[in-house]
């Protein structure tokens, strides 16, 4: 039984595998879908509120021709899920064929996995990982710039958060990656994904509170990676926050001073750090980033329930 709990757990290959799959399922979506995963049942299982990814991951099993049992906010359903975790997981799972569970603490992806007889889905633990955002930024990236290797990438804005710890574990399979981190002092990427990219010779900078904002720093990179830079860090002192911004923001300046080939990613929702204008921009691609999701997804449920399409 395959669980996708990890960025870890995935090797090149199986990345160019899934992949190849989603560009193909995408042909198929835009044919109609298909009945692969008929009869078969998710169970959506957030502790915490989700949009995109819950949105996404439903919307691929129904493209698919499944079912979905939906909850969100879990934990205020069933007194259960409050103290009885593997409990609750073990009887969801008899009722179901995939569960995707994200939750506001680390590890219990794998908690859940230890205890469930059908496949677990990571959609989030806490500030851990979050595998199925950072594999269609990796497909996005992959896509657009033809391949990973050799891409030069400018993460900007909070890195401390899942997605980007997820992203730089699938960084570090790749060869010739250069990495940029671009963040104020109380949202640096932490020092264990710093020591993992070390140990796999991922090349990186860090710059914390630049002071004259992306301009000369988003120049020659191929990837923009910008991320919601959240007001709760600076929640008694907002001046703060809209003085930090400006130097994280993509202004239309640092626009300009970008490689046309490069492309603007941000895994959403976005506030100051990317203004509407940037939408109109064709290197910006972040909605169709989001698209990209839906396939991606589809191509996971096939690969975990192996059920795929019969004209594949």
């Amino acid at each position: 039984m395959f669980h996708l709990l990890e960025a870890q757990q995935f090797t090149k290959r199986n990345l160019r595998e899934l992949f190849d799959l989603s560009s193909r399922l995408e042909t198929i979506l835009a044919r109609g879908g298909d009945e692969c995963l008929k009869g078969k049942i998710l169970t959506s299982l957030y502790f915490t509120p989700s949009l995109r990814t819950r949105f996404s991951f439903e919307a691929a099993m129904l493209r698919l021709g499944g079912s979905i049992l939906s909850t969100e906010a879990a934990d205020i359903f069933s007194s259960e899920l409050k103290g009885r975790f593997e409990d609750t997981i073990q009887v969801v799972s008899e009722m179901s064929d995939v569960i995707v569970l994200r939750h506001y603490e680390s590890g219990f992806a794998k908690r859940a996995a230890a205890v469930s007889c059908v496949p677990i889905i990571n959609a989030g633990d806490g500030p851990a990982q979050h595998p199925t955002q950072a594999l269609l930024d990796l497909y996005t990236i992959d896509r657009h710039l033809g391949g990973v290797d050799g891409c030069s990438i400018a993460m900007v804005g909070d890195l401390s958060g899942r997605t980007v710890r997820s992203l730089c574990y699938f960084l570090a399979k790749f060869h010739g990656i250069s990495i940029s981190f671009i963040s104020p002092d109380l949202t640096e990427i932490k020092d264990d994904i710093k020591e993992y990219l070390q140990r796999h010779k991922v090349r990186f900078t860090e710059i914390t509170n630049p002071k004259d904002g992306l301009v000369d720093l988003v120049k020659e990179v191929d990837v923009v990676h910008i991320t919601q830079l959240s007001k709760e860090y600076f929640t008694d002192h907002l001046e703060d926050y809209k003085k930090t911004i400006r130097n994280y923001a993509l202004s239309a300046k640092a626009l300009r001073a970008m490689k046309r080939s490069a492309v603007i990613m941000h895994p959403l929702p976005r506030a100051d750090e990317l203004p509407d204008e940037s939408d109109s921009d064709p290197r910006a691609i972040y909605f169709r980033q989001n698209r990209y999701g839906l396939y991606v997804r589809m191509a996971i449920l096939c690969t975990v329930l192996s059920c795929y399409p019969k004209f594949l």
